[in-house]
């Protein structure tokens, strides 16, 4: 698991600071361009929300090794 993919499970049980809070809740706002611009910036973390999106079994999976 990677550190921003640690970050996305804080964030989706409520443990992450106000700045990974704000982040990934920005993510879920932001349209195409504002959402590249972002990742431009936090390319791991952008990374881990965008599979988490997009990709089915990814979150199921993720949460799996973080409860582990």
């Amino acid at each position: 698991m990677t550190e921003a993919e640690s970050r996305l499970c804080d964030w989706q049980y409520g443990r992450s600071g106000s700045f990974f809070e704000a982040l990934f809740e920005l993510m879920g706002r932001a349209d195409g361009v504002n959402l590249a611009r972002l990742a431009a910036g936090f390319p791991e973390e952008a990374e881990a929300f965008r599979r988490y999106r997009t990709e089915e079994e990814y979150w199921p999976a993720l949460r799996k090794e973080y409860s582990a």
